[in-house]
């Protein structure tokens, strides 16, 4: 069974001049039980702009992704990052390098407020305590960033899917992330 085609939208020889590649994958193969999700592909992020895969269902963007976030492992090709190749064996090798991905499933904490989810794991202390303030003040500062109005003390349940899309990005842009890859926002 032939796999659809892997469109990337624009073409790499079609690159405006001065924009050069932030993050490359290389000949990149990735096989799973019954089917070659990605056949020797290559595609370039540039920096400072939106970079767009665009294909069918099925033709392996999400897959590619995913190796570009160090969740899934390629069979062969490689990943470089500002030239060098880098090795991204898990989502934590990804982010120590500041590679962030917003799933296609959210993963946030429903229960939880909106800061709470933006800092999980993450928490702002100073003076080796929880500066609860502090991390509602960014958490504010985050979300009016992307231009919403979200109350962060607000459970994440409460909000609508496209406000939960937003936390999502908060929560990556609270990472210091140099690349977010989002797979199928709303």
């Amino acid at each position: 069974m032939s796999m659809p085609s892997l469109p990337i939208a624009i073409p790499t020889d079609e690159q405006p001049a001065g924009r050069d590649v932030i993050m490359r994958a290389e000949n990149v193969t990735k096989v799973f039980p019954g089917t070659t999700a990605l056949d020797d592909v290559t595609l370039d992020v540039y920096r400072a702009r939106v970079n767009v895969l665009v294909g069918e269902n099925g033709a392996g963007k999400s897959t590619l992704m995913k190796i570009l976030a160090g969740v899934e492992t390629p069979i062969s090709g490689r990943v470089l990052l500002e030239g060098e190749e880098v090795r991204l064996a898990s989502p934590l090798d990804a982010s120590r390098l500041g590679i962030g991905m917003i799933y296609q499933e959210l993963n946030l904490c429903p229960n939880l407020s909106v800061v709470d989810n933006i800092f999980l794991a993450r928490e702002v202390a100073r003076g080796g305590l929880i500066d609860r303030k502090l991390e509602r003040a960014r958490a504010r500062e985050l979300v009016q960033r992307l231009e919403q109005d979200i109350n962060p003390n607000a459970p994440v349940a409460n909000l609508r899917v496209g406000q939960q899309q937003i936390v999502e990005i908060a929560r990556a842009l609270a990472q210091d992330v140099r690349i977010l890859i989002m797979d199928e926002p709303t």
